[in-house]
């Protein structure tokens, strides 16, 4: 249950956004929406449920569990075990008025290791939406996030020879403003994320500076949105992105700021109670500042994605997601990462309090400009009892594997979750 969570949050792409409302998905009480997978429907519908502090509702969830990882450094060769302690505490507190709507997300994940205390996990992060009702039809949405986390092990970006985890905070702003046009909605929109990178302790002593990885990512689109009926909609958006790092050859690597204009197209529709359809076309051009990395044009700047969802029964839900796009990469040689990425999943309420989960995944990263090819899999399975309301059992187990033509990228791992989620 939990990969296919975290799953869903990685194929969003766009970093942390809060539900005004968690009613909002739900048809009516006590009855769930279609369009939302069963991981990701409404709190109410999976038993947790809000506090009224006034005019405002409050969501606190807390999951607390074990976990057993057989290869916790995701190395091919000496692999080395631990057990961890989890502990992933998550409150938001949304409003419920009338006009204009507000609402903070506070959510940690901490991890304790018991024989490398070195890799304890310790991210946290704050987010506020807000939408104001500028007039009728206008609205002005700001987006804010602060983060602190770590890259996991299994990162491409991750560094061999650190003997701890790479840490990072991240400040990110948006800002959009949007005018209803009968059956049209026309959007302006810009973000600005900011990336900062703690040093980490070398293996075999010393300090490693990853400062030439701290960077300022910029973007702006104006959107045309269409949606002639309910649960069916299309949209059109024009943009241009820019990657400003602060000093990347600072110790004689190459020159990364880059930067290109974006092109995307995107449909939904929602088929009676069976299926959802969501459909994304785009083209994201990237120019770098250094003639030695190679640039994104043509079909290597195509962006390809498609997620179905099938409904079958009232209580069963079967996902499919696939997608194609570049990401940033520090790694030597290389301009950016191509990745082709798909999933596959079920859920099914086996009984009343019994959730049942089933995922597959693979991704394939070719590292443009560099000879690296990496084929990554993954299987899990999960369940979820729920014991009472506000209180409920989870488990999963997984399993990873990495195909690399560079031999130390390689790993194969196992993992093994058990825990509880402790809600309102």
């Amino acid at each position: 249950m939990r990969a296919l969570i975290s799953t869903s949050i990685v194929m969003a792409v766009a970093v942390q956004g809060l539900s005004i409302s968690a009613a909002q998905a739900q048809d009516s009480a006590g009855d769930i929406a279609f369009d939302v997978s069963d991981a990701l429907r409404p709190l109410e519908a999976r038993g947790i449920g809000s506090l009224r502090l006034g005019a405002w509702l409050m969501t606190p969830v807390v999951n607390i569990g074990q976990t057993y990882d057989d290869n916790i450094f995701a190395t091919p060769d000496d692999k080395v075990d631990d057990f961890i302690t989890d502990i992933d505490p998550a409150i938001t507190l949304a409003s419920d008025w009338n006009r204009h709507q507000t609402a903070f997300k506070l959510d940690g994940s901490f991890g304790f290791y018991q024989e490398n205390p070195d890799e304890n996990r310790r991210d946290y992060s704050i987010a506020n939406t807000t939408v104001f009702d500028v007039w009728a039809g206008t609205r002005l949405t700001t987006d804010l996030l602060y983060r602190h986390a770590q890259t996991p092990r299994t990162s491409p970006d991750n560094l061999d020879a650190s003997a701890e985890p790479l840490r990072f905070d991240q400040r990110q702003a948006g800002l959009v403003l949007s005018r209803d046009l009968s059956i049209f909605t026309l959007s302006l929109s810009g973000t600005m994320k900011r990336l900062t990178y703690s040093n980490s302790e070398a293996v075999g002593g010393g300090t490693i500076n990853n400062s030439d990885r701290d960077r300022t990512d910029s973007g702006y689109a104006i959107t045309l949105g269409y949606q002639p009926f309910p649960q069916t909609s299309a949209s059109l958006s024009l943009g241009y992105e820019d990657t400003d790092y602060d000093d990347a050859a600072q110790f004689g690597g190459p020159d990364r700021d880059n930067n290109g204009l974006t092109i995307d197209l995107n449909a939904s529709k929602t088929i009676s109670e069976l299926w959802v359809i969501g459909l994304n076309l785009g083209y994201h051009q990237r120019n770098f500042a250094d003639p030695s990395l190679d640039d994104l044009s043509g079909s290597k700047a195509i962006i390809l994605g498609a997620d179905v969802q099938w409904n079958p029964t009232r209580l069963t839900s079967v996902t499919a997601t696939l997608l194609r796009r570049s990401y940033e990469t520090t790694e030597a040689g290389a301009s950016s990462i191509v990745s082709t990425f798909g999933t596959l999943g079920l859920e099914h309420q086996l009984l009343s309090q019994l959730v049942v989960s089933a995922g597959l995944d693979y991704n394939l990263s070719d590292y443009e400009g560099a000879t690296r090819e990496d084929h990554d899999y993954g299987l899990s399975l999960g369940l979820e009892y729920a014991l009472m309301r506000f209180l409920a059992i989870e488990a999963e187990y997984s399993y990873r594997q990495r195909d690399s033509n560079v031999d130390s990228a390689g790993y194969d791992k196992n993992t093994a979750y058990l825990g509880l989620r402790l809600s309102f």
